[in-house]
């Protein structure tokens, strides 16, 4: 079932549990060689999260990568 504009309306402005959750997944996704350049939404959600209050940014590595 699609969101509709208002419910999207509503959860804009505040942080959730998902959030927190996936953008570890997410973040990370380049190691995996996954390119997340075509994906705007996706970096300026990324962006948002990263500016939460206490946000830790995660260690880059290219174990991945190399792999």
């Amino acid at each position: 079932m699609p969101c509709s504009r208002s419910s999207t309306r509503n959860l804009q402005g505040r942080e959730w549990i998902a959030d927190i959750a996936l953008y570890s997944y997410i973040s990370s996704a380049p190691e995996d060689n996954v390119d997340l350049s075509g994906y705007r939404h996706v970096n300026a959600w990324l962006r948002r999260v990263e500016t939460l209050p206490r946000f830790l940014e995660f260690r880059k590595t290219r174990i991945r990568l190399a792999a």
